[in-house]
């Protein structure tokens, strides 16, 4: 007030002065007449409070909307992985959309409106009326009010929202009687807000478009990720019976079976780590299973019964169990396959069998083949197609080994004996599989070669 009073005396003091020396032009004496008179009524007071009110006015509209836009959910991931700046002001601004969300809109509405309501009360007396008042008004109200500051706020809501938390609590105590019951009656009806909570559904559409673009861009979500969160996300929901193994498609063994060359060649050539078992001439009542590195001791020519070894417990559970529960089950180690049966604990309904690793796959979407898989889908029969090393083959050290052990036989086929003369003695050697150690007395500076060159 004191700076518009000494402004105004300014511009008063400057016209007198020009007057008295140069007397007023003609055309231009009613106009400064009228200035001199319209700035005596106070109007550059009036003036100076028009834009103070339209840029609290626009103050208002911006937080309106920079404020309310703002995820409660949103806000806590920044609080939590933002910058030190980030996590300054989601914390201001936390704690006043704390106090209440709907106080804070209601606040913020109200003192909008007080704003907008009295900018034409002052343009009336600055300007005198009439159209040209509403029309000022609007204008400056659009463009200065709404526009610009809401455009600014929605891009920098967060931090603008920071630095006013103070003012808007101020205005909050200050429309208190209003504000405070208005928001109490929204928060009866509609409930408090929370924030943006995703189903499953909305959290793999949210994951998949986070998928990087450009390879280059290292924060982005790769292809593999986003197929293993989308996995992950569905792997509750989805029963065991739809990855299961058929049991016409598993390999079992009976307990009458006898564990000679042949069968033992077998297992191994089928290459599973574990084979249930299953009761004489009743392939669905199944009482065991039996696990192949027990048989790293057995001696295929001791040729006993199934029976007569180590058979672990195999579990059982319904066709319909998620796959997340079998896996907290697989985790406790008491097994890594079970059997998926229509009545389990009963002597039939035997529908196929589930492990570890089927479950796995359909955590990470994707198939896994080890070294000794036939098939990459037992399902489509497709084969496992592996890559040969080539000309590298030959400098592999299990390849050494394996032409050492065979020197080693062809020197014991032909030795001489005492009295010079050269005889022949037949070798028994299994050419298919050899049990046991290899030879301790291999030259020692191949041990620190690596398997594969």
């Amino acid at each position: 007030m004191i700076r518009s009073y000494y402004t105004r005396v300014s511009i008063l003091t400057t016209l007198s002065l020009v007057s008295k020396v140069f007397g007023y032009p003609a055309s231009m004496a009613p106009a400064v007449q009228n200035l001199e008179a319209t700035l005596s009524a106070g109007m550059v007071e009036k003036m100076l409070l028009v834009i103070f009110l339209v840029l609290l006015g626009g103050v208002f509209a911006g937080l309106t909307l920079g404020l309310m836009g703002l995820d409660e959910t949103n806000l806590h991931v920044l609080l939590q992985t933002g910058t030190e700046t980030e996590k300054k002001n989601a914390k201001k601004v936390m704690s006043l959309l704390h106090r209440g969300r709907h106080w804070v809109l209601v606040t913020l509405l109200l003192s909008n409106v007080v704003v907008n309501e009295t900018l034409p009360i002052i343009l009336h007396d600055v300007i005198g009326g009439g159209w040209q008042a509403v029309a000022i008004s609007t204008a400056l109200i659009v463009i200065f009010g709404e526009v610009i500051p809401q455009s600014i706020c929605v891009r920098y809501g967060l931090s603008i929202g920071a630095k006013t938390a103070n003012m808007v609590l101020v205005f909050m105590y200050l429309m208190y009687p209003v504000a405070y019951p208005t928001a109490m009656l929204l928060d009866y009806f509609l409930g408090e807000s929370h924030g943006t909570v995703y189903k499953k559904a909305g959290l793999k559409t949210l994951v998949s478009l986070h998928q990087a673009v450009s390879p280059t861009d290292v924060d982005a979500l790769t292809m593999d990720e986003v197929t293993i969160i989308s996995a992950v996300l569905d792997l509750r929901s989805k029963a065991v019976s739809t990855i299961m193994t058929p049991i016409d498609d598993v390999f079992t063994l009976s307990t009458d079976d006898i564990l000679d060359e042949a069968v033992v060649d077998k297992i191994l050539s089928h290459g599973y780590s574990r084979i249930p078992v299953h009761a004489p001439d009743d392939p669905v009542n199944f009482v065991g299973m039996l696990i192949t590195k027990h048989l790293i001791t057995y001696d295929p020519e001791d040729a006993v019964p199934v029976k007569d070894l180590q058979l672990s417990v195999l579990p059982e559970t319904g066709p319909d169990t998620s796959c997340l529960d079998i896996l907290n089950f697989f985790q406790e180690g008491k097994s890594h396959m079970a059997l998926v049966s229509n009545n389990p604990g009963a002597q039939n309904g035997a529908l196929g069998v589930i492990t570890l690793e089927d479950v796995i796959e359909e955590l990470i979407g994707e198939e896994i083949v080890d070294e000794t898989d036939v098939y990459v889908d037992v399902h489509n029969k497709i084969r496992v197609i592996r890559r040969q090393t080539g000309a590298r083959r030959g400098s592999s050290r299990l390849t050494r080994l394996l032409t050492l052990h065979r020197n080693a036989q062809v020197n014991k086929v032909t030795h001489t004996p005492q009295h010079g003369k050269p005889t022949t003695t037949k070798v028994v050697a299994d050419s298919a599989k050899t049990y046991g150690a290899t030879d301790a007395n291999h030259d020692s500076n191949s041990e620190n070669q690596p398997l594969l060159h």
